[in-house]
């Protein structure tokens, strides 16, 4: 097949009928596609050969790293086109001043690791994606309330510093650093207040969250107050305060090896399947 014969256009919410089939065609390799794909349309590019929908693409932003993968219809895979389509939008992100690239896929799937290793990827670090059902939490009154955007340098501190502990603890992120403070990250969480949180004790912030839609995105407790029961709390917090906003379950995403794991799963918590993740040095 001639490679030169793909098309590319920005998707477009008309073409969701058609990529949600697509997806279908493969429902372990399409379901994460398509829970992005929902939420974020904008970050996604098609493929067509002629006037038919072969292919989408997930292209984030360029900057010094960003992410691609690729979902074929299976009866269009093994002919090129899958390649073609990584190439393509790896001199894009080049173009645009990406130095990094990542991309995942469904863990225990041997076809799509060979086929990102034979394009240069490389084992990254695996997530495993867990899911709640059920009632709220019985609770009382706990010192949490909404993020102000006094909040961004002890808030930021805190949550750059958890996630930089636990990346050095699982050992998969040789080259992690603690996130600096940033205008653009403060303006950010300042627009998205209504979803971040912050534990206070004494009128101190000490531990920080956020939530988007149903999902738990994180929690951090300062370093010299762990152990002591605040991120158990906080996250059951968190659950009914999804619930409340009428979400019948509450999603988490959790990197193996992370023993936050072993809270999640005294809470109710059950993982659904793991991805893995792969990066590449353009």
């Amino acid at each position: 097949m001639n490679m030169e014969n793909i098309r590319y256009e920005k998707f477009n919410q008309n073409d969701y009928p058609v990529a949600k089939e697509l997806l279908s065609y493969d429902v372990e390799g399409g379901e994460e596609i398509l829970r992005v794909l929902i939420k974020e349309p904008d970050l996604f590019m098609n493929a067509f050969i002629e006037d038919k929908l072969v292919a989408l693409a997930q292209v984030n932003e360029p900057g010094s790293q960003s992410y691609l993968t690729v979902f074929v219809a299976p009866q269009f895979r093994r002919q090129g086109i899958g390649s073609a389509m990584v190439k393509y939008f790896e001199n894009e992100l080049l173009a645009g001043g990406t130095k990094k690239i990542r991309s995942s896929f469904r863990a225990g799937r041997p076809s799509s690791f060979s086929f990102a290793r034979k394009l240069g990827y490389d084992p990254y670090f695996s997530s495993a994606f867990m899911q709640r059902t059920g009632d709220s939490f019985p609770l009382k009154d706990l010192p949490v309330r909404l993020y102000r955007d006094e909040d961004y340098l002890v808030s930021q501190s805190l949550y750059a510093k958890a996630f930089h502990d636990m990346r050095v603890r699982v050992g998969c992120f040789p080259d992690s650093v603690i996130a600096q403070p940033s205008e653009k990250e403060r303006t950010s969480w300042k627009d998205d207040a209504d979803n971040h949180f912050v534990y206070e004790i004494n009128g101190e912030v000490v531990a920080y969250s956020h939530i988007s839609a149903n999902v738990l995105s994180s929690i951090s407790v300062r370093t010299d107050l762990q152990g002591l029961g605040i991120g158990r709390k906080f996250a059951m917090y968190l659950c009914n305060e999804i619930y409340h906003r009428g979400s019948a379950n509450v999603d988490l995403w959790c990197v193996v090896g992370n023993y936050a794991s072993n809270l999640y799963d005294s809470l109710g918590f059950k993982e659904k399947h793991v991805t893995q993740y792969l990066r590449k040095t353009l």
